[in-house]
């Protein structure tokens, strides 16, 4: 840490050089710093979006979230514990771009025609499209200090993803468990920086240039339209994408992290071993971004396994104790056991693998593809 004046009051505070950009704790100017020269540039494209919430109402609202999930809402209250609420606003580089992008390839005929003659089975088509985006890049090192912060997109394509950044305005609108009591989205309701807009949340320092957002943002959706063009050919020829920045902003975006565990009253609790559950909440329209489930699916055929297995020793004593024919329906209680374990052991793997987002949302254009027979 290092002591510094600030350049708009003059008060002098610590700040840590190892920041792209300085916010001052008392005016809240945020200014770049040359450490060989001295000198400071203010740095006027810095917006906030204002937290909304206080830690009771998160937790009040993760409540209300599990009740309208749970099969019986009234065992909420007594069966979920929430254990942390954690809050944090974080600097995003916000970059308005337009991409276009054109795509050719080939698809197999649904039909086979009858072609003695050597004819393809392919038709080759042809197309392009349009998006604007407002695309969020993390202006943080550590792309993952929140839960699940770096998995924030969903696109509505059927596409797994594997990049952090995302489209701002479809993001933060998404996931309300009751009416938002604004229309306005988070990008229209950014004020200019001021510490009070956080509202007790701790901010984030800025670590990461625009010159590296930018070019972060264009390559994830360069690949994000390669994979969107590859959706509407078998085999994917050629795809061409051309991105115009039409300009960047820094907007701190408010998160909440909460932890709960799951505590069944019922003779579950026998067989389901409470952990830690995460569920992620943008501050501003309280909309849940990410959730863990207490029961998954992957947790119900655990459990049928151990019933099941349980069940399968005792008939297998009653058939040695009273009767032969119990032995029958201890094997099929066996095998019911065996396959819930290897269902377990598949959700497992899965479970491993990157997420498939099926559903979400990008301001778009129709692509009107070009069928086009091959020669």
């Amino acid at each position: 840490m290092h002591e510094l004046a600030c350049p708009t009051c003059g008060t002098s505070a610590q700040y840590d050089f190892k920041n792209y950009l300085l916010i001052c704790p008392f005016c809240s100017e945020t200014f770049r710093h040359n450490v060989e020269s001295g000198e400071k540039e203010p740095f006027l494209d810095h917006y906030i979006v204002p937290n909304t919430m206080a830690p009771k109402a998160v937790r009040d609202m993760v409540i209300e979230w599990l009740k309208r999930l749970h099969h019986t809402p009234s065992s909420v209250d007594k069966e979920y514990v929430v254990a942390s609420v954690q809050g944090l606003s974080i600097p995003f580089w916000v970059i308005s771009l337009e991409a276009h992008t054109e795509w050719s390839g080939l698809a197999q005929r649904r039909h086979k025609i009858q072609d003695h003659g050597g004819g393809s089975d392919f038709l080759k088509e042809a197309g392009k499209f349009r998006r604007t985006y407002r695309w969020a890049i993390n202006a943080r090192d550590n792309i993952c200090e929140l839960w699940n912060i770096a998995r924030l997109h969903e696109p509505k394509e059927k596409i797994r993803i594997n990049w952090d950044g995302f489209p701002l305005d479809s993001t933060f609108s998404r996931g309300h468990v009751e009416k938002p009591q604004s229309d306005r989205s988070a990008y229209d309701a950014k004020e200019p920086f001021e510490f009070k807009f956080s509202n007790g949340l701790p901010i984030s320092g800025v670590e990461v240039d625009e010159e590296s957002a930018i070019r972060r943002a264009t390559q994830q959706v360069d690949h994000y339209h390669h994979l969107i063009a590859g959706q509407y050919v078998d085999y994917l020829i050629n795809c061409r994408t051309e991105i115009e920045v039409a300009g960047i902003q820094l907007i701190h975006l408010p998160f909440w992290h909460v932890t709960y565990y799951y505590r069944p009253k019922s003779a579950l609790r026998h067989f389901y071993k409470p952990s830690v559950k995460n569920v992620l909440i943008e501050g501003y329209s309280s909309g849940v971004l990410h959730g863990e489930l207490a029961i998954t699916r992957k947790d119900k055929i655990g459990v049928n396994a151990v019933v099941t297995g349980i069940s399968a020793i005792f008939l297998f004593m009653m058939g040695a104790a009273w009767h032969p024919a119990f032995f029958l329906v201890a094997a099929f209680s066996g095998a019911i056991s065996v396959a819930s374990l290897y269902m377990s052991a598949l959700k497992s793997r899965d479970a491993a693998l990157p997420q498939s987002a099926v559903h979400g949302g990008t301001s778009t254009l129709p692509v009107e593809p070009t069928r086009v027979e091959a020669a």
